[in-house]
């Protein structure tokens, strides 16, 4: 069910706010920008924000060591948005560390959300993954499916120790402010844009790599831009009857990992652009439910999601 107040919702660019996202992206993109800046003068350089170097990585121990410290230079900069939600939840009156420290302890939200999630992934990864499998050529000298399945497995916990640290600041804090007085649709908009933004430097880097044209740029980041609010309003509609932070890192992680076995198997992979159309699929089925929902109801977990327990109970806002 939608999470509605009768409070006024808060501005992104409110004060404690801008402290947030001031030190997201700077902290972000000087590590980013620098360490592509140093590759670009060595030969190896391209390797860097590349897929292949996670393939030489794992399978073929192949990048070189330069590369490699680089990565892990470029590495640093996803934590910005944890040091910025730790920071900003200090200097913000309204909020405090020890509720962000609770929400990010909160494991045990039951094992039908974590399902739910599952299946969620399932519903997005899946169609993406069978088209690609029947369409597109898969990569010479292919690891085997146990080879693959150990490689997604440890990714998956780096994934859960770096990227998914994002969460203790674009939701455990940004989606924790700007949710008073929204739905999770419009709270998703409201962090999904400049958390699509943040990552502008990594992909335009990505992009730049496979060689693309400015026009081709441009036009794929904005397809990347319209998947990543998706998965804010996804994150959003889970926050929202959890409370969750540590479910926001799992869904960060585990969105991350099972789409990359895609990637990495199948030659010019049109995974993502599949997969985002069903994660929009999936968003605004969650939307049409959430606007049956009776306005003046009470907002609980709904019985299609049993979740352990339910929010606060707050009075509903018309949507």
């Amino acid at each position: 069910m939608a999470r509605t107040d009768l409070s006024e919702p808060i501005g992104l660019w409110a004060r404690p706010h801008i402290v947030f996202l001031a030190i997201a992206f700077g902290f972000s993109w000087v590590f980013w920008i620098l360490s592509w800046v140093v590759a670009q003068n060595l030969e190896a350089g391209d390797q860097l924000f590349n897929a292949d170097l996670v393939w030489g990585l794992f399978f073929e121990d192949q990048a070189s060591t330069t590369v490699v410290w680089l990565s892990l230079l470029s590495l640093v900069g996803v934590y910005g948005p944890m040091i910025g939600g730790i920071v900003a939840t200090r200097l913000d009156p309204s909020a405090t560390s020890e509720a962000l420290w609770r929400k990010i302890r909160r494991v045990g939200v039951g094992a039908r959300v974590y399902g739910l999630v599952i299946g969620i992934l399932l519903l997005v990864a899946g169609p993406a993954a069978l088209i690609v499998a029947l369409t597109a050529d898969i990569i010479p000298d292919a690891p085997g499916v146990g080879t693959v399945a150990v490689f997604l497995l440890v990714f998956f916990v780096f994934q859960m120790l770096t990227s998914g640290t994002e969460e203790i600041g674009w939701r455990g804090y940004l989606n924790e402010k700007l949710r008073h007085g929204r739905d999770f649709w419009d709270t998703g908009w409201a962090v999904g844009v400049p958390w699509a933004v943040w990552h502008f430097p990594v992909v335009v880097f990505i992009f730049l790599g496979q060689g693309l044209e400015p026009a081709a740029i441009i036009g794929s980041l904005a397809g990347f831009s319209i998947g990543i609010v998706a998965a804010a309003m996804l994150h959003a509609w889970f926050y929202e009857r959890t409370e969750s932070v540590f479910l926001n890192i799992f869904i960060h992680a585990i969105f991350n990992t099972l789409p990359l076995a895609t990637v990495l198997l199948f030659e010019a992979s049109p995974a993502a652009v599949i997969a985002n159309l069903a994660l929009w699929a999936v968003v605004i089925y969650l939307r049409r439910q959430s606007q049956r929902e009776t306005p003046d109801m009470p907002d609980q977990v709904s019985a299609s999601f049993p979740g352990p327990t339910a929010p606060p109970t707050r009075p509903a806002r018309p949507l």
